[in-house]
């Protein structure tokens, strides 16, 4: 049956905190291929953040039985492009309550597929993630089976002040959740018709293919979107917080948080690729999953970087500047 998202009651909940401060059963995915990255080298392999973002269009936007349709807490505010802080979310929620970040990884290298890295960009992204999350309490984390994944949360934890943590490999953060076939199926289909990026995204705002040919065949190739997506909090992420630390960094791929990210914030989040626009998710973007003492569940789309969403910027390492 499907849960009831009750956000009002994290932001009482978080709201008392400010008051004060101012006077695991395992899931595994059933996606069935490793998960390659979408985005291809001439779209995504120089984007990233950028301060100067517009506003997202507010157009498009559907009320749904999802955690994303309820206000968020009132103690937190989301930036004009809709995404809340990760160090914000981390630092104004309540210690009694437990945060499960998933997230996309760092910068990486342009080639793709399991061996692909960090840049030096995305390591200092990572750390600089890390540094803001800094506290004395140690953390969970897990990744996909892929350099990336894995390095993003060695870094994030590095910046934190811990070393030598240990990152598990969990495949209910695969890459290919929302795709009823493996990410290479989907790959070749669409690598010549505008690429995976643009499909996932018609996908996740419910927008009908625009290929003829293959449209049919696409919708197949994807689970019941709203469904999917209240699966992954409700059977994946929350049964396992239990289990987990306090606070779980999860690092896995775009495929997976970008149509969360839409899945959350109610389709009013812009991350529009096919229109033209390069709003695809950034690095280090994902969601917040939150649970109270009471047992109540909030989700908030969020960002590590200073903007949710991708634009183009030169490889420069800017440690140097």
């Amino acid at each position: 049956m499907k849960s009831k998202f009750l956000n009002f009651v994290c932001a009482i909940a978080l709201s008392s905190y400010m008051m004060g401060c101012s006077d695991e059963a395992s899931a595994s995915n059933p996606g069935t291929a490793e998960q390659e990255e979408s985005m291809s080298s001439a779209d995504a392999g120089d984007l990233t953040n950028s301060s100067d973002s517009p506003a997202p269009s507010s157009s498009g936007a559907e009320s749904q039985d999802n955690p994303g349709s309820a206000t968020a807490p009132e103690v937190l505010a989301p930036d004009a492009d809709g995404f809340y802080d990760m160090e914000d979310v981390y630092k104004l929620t309540p210690t009694t309550s437990k945060i499960a970040f998933v997230i996309r990884h760092s910068k990486r290298e342009k080639s793709l597929g399991q061996e692909s890295q960090l840049t030096p960009i995305g390591i200092q992204m990572a750390q600089t993630l890390g540094a803001k999350l800094a506290s004395e309490e140690s953390f969970y984390y897990a990744s996909t089976d892929f350099i990336r994944t894995r390095e993003t949360c060695t870094n994030i934890a590095k910046g934190r002040g811990e070393e030598n943590v240990e990152v598990v490999t969990w495949d209910g953060i695969n890459g290919g959740y929302f795709l009823t076939v493996p990410s290479d199926t989907l790959d070749a289909l669409v690598s010549s018709i505008g690429g995976n990026q643009t499909f996932i995204a018609q996908y996740a705002y419910g927008k009908t293919f625009t290929n003829p040919h293959y449209g049919e065949l696409l919708t197949s190739y994807f689970y019941d979107f709203f469904e999917r997506g209240n699966q992954f909090i409700n059977e994946v992420i929350v049964p396992n917080m239990p289990s987990w630390k306090r606070v779980s960094i999860l690092v896995s791929h775009d495929m997976l948080v970008e149509p969360l990210i839409v899945y959350v914030s109610n389709r009013t989040i812009d991350l529009k690729i096919y229109e033209g626009n390069h709003r695809w998710v950034n690095y280090l973007s994902g969601i917040a999953v939150i649970v109270d003492e009471a047992g109540a569940v909030t989700t908030l789309p969020v960002r590590g970087d200073s903007v949710g969403w991708m634009v183009p910027r030169e490889e420069v390492d800017e440690s140097v500047k």
